[in-house]
Protein backbone atom coordinates (compact mmCIF):
# COMPACT_ATOMS: atom_id res chain seq x y z
CA UNK A 1 0.00 0.00 0.00
CA UNK A 2 1.35 3.44 -0.95
CA UNK A 3 0.71 5.28 2.29
CA UNK A 4 2.35 8.46 1.01
CA UNK A 5 0.00 8.70 -2.00
CA UNK A 6 -3.03 8.05 0.19
CA UNK A 7 -1.95 10.71 2.71
CA UNK A 8 -1.42 13.19 -0.13
CA UNK A 9 -4.86 12.44 -1.55
CA UNK A 10 -6.55 12.73 1.83
CA UNK A 11 -5.04 16.17 2.44
CA UNK A 12 -7.35 17.51 -0.25
CA UNK A 13 -10.37 16.50 1.84
CA UNK A 14 -12.14 18.09 4.81
CA UNK A 15 -10.66 16.99 8.17
CA UNK A 16 -13.90 15.19 9.12
CA UNK A 17 -13.74 13.19 5.88
CA UNK A 18 -10.11 12.31 6.58
CA UNK A 19 -11.00 11.21 10.11
CA UNK A 20 -13.82 8.96 8.91
CA UNK A 21 -11.62 7.51 6.18
CA UNK A 22 -8.88 6.70 8.68
CA UNK A 23 -11.42 5.18 11.06
CA UNK A 24 -12.58 2.82 8.29
CA UNK A 25 -9.06 1.44 7.76
CA UNK A 26 -7.21 -1.14 9.81
CA UNK A 27 -5.54 0.55 12.81
CA UNK A 28 -2.04 -0.20 11.51
CA UNK A 29 -2.83 1.32 8.11
CA UNK A 30 -4.49 4.37 9.64
CA UNK A 31 -1.50 4.90 11.92
CA UNK A 32 0.97 4.75 9.04
CA UNK A 33 -1.06 7.28 7.06
CA UNK A 34 -1.60 9.53 10.08
CA UNK A 35 2.18 9.70 10.64
CA UNK A 36 2.60 11.07 7.11
CA UNK A 37 0.10 13.88 7.58
CA UNK A 38 1.26 17.30 8.85
CA UNK A 39 1.63 17.45 12.61
CA UNK A 40 -0.72 20.43 12.89
CA UNK A 41 -3.65 18.26 11.75
CA UNK A 42 -2.79 14.97 13.49
CA UNK A 43 -4.21 15.84 16.92
CA UNK A 44 -7.38 17.24 15.36
CA UNK A 45 -7.88 14.06 13.34
CA UNK A 46 -7.40 11.81 16.37
CA UNK A 47 -9.97 13.86 18.28
CA UNK A 48 -12.41 13.61 15.38
CA UNK A 49 -11.87 9.84 15.05
CA UNK A 50 -12.65 9.33 18.74
CA UNK A 51 -15.85 11.38 18.41
CA UNK A 52 -17.23 9.61 15.32
CA UNK A 53 -20.75 8.35 15.95
CA UNK A 54 -23.22 6.73 13.61
CA UNK A 55 -22.98 8.19 10.14
CA UNK A 56 -25.66 8.14 7.47
CA UNK A 57 -25.15 5.28 5.02
CA UNK A 58 -24.72 7.67 2.09
CA UNK A 59 -21.85 9.46 3.85
CA UNK A 60 -20.11 6.16 4.55
CA UNK A 61 -20.62 5.12 0.91
CA UNK A 62 -19.04 8.36 -0.33
CA UNK A 63 -16.05 7.94 1.96
CA UNK A 64 -15.69 4.28 0.99
CA UNK A 65 -15.59 5.39 -2.67
CA UNK A 66 -12.90 7.93 -1.82
CA UNK A 67 -10.85 5.29 0.00
CA UNK A 68 -11.21 2.88 -2.90
CA UNK A 69 -9.97 5.56 -5.26
CA UNK A 70 -7.00 6.42 -3.05
CA UNK A 71 -6.09 2.78 -2.46
CA UNK A 72 -5.91 2.28 -6.22
CA UNK A 73 -2.97 4.72 -6.24
CA UNK A 74 -0.74 2.14 -4.64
Amino acid sequence: MNYRAIAKGLLQEHPQTIAVALARLEPEQAGEILKLLPTFIQADLVTRIVQIDQLPAEVVAEIDALLYQLLRLR
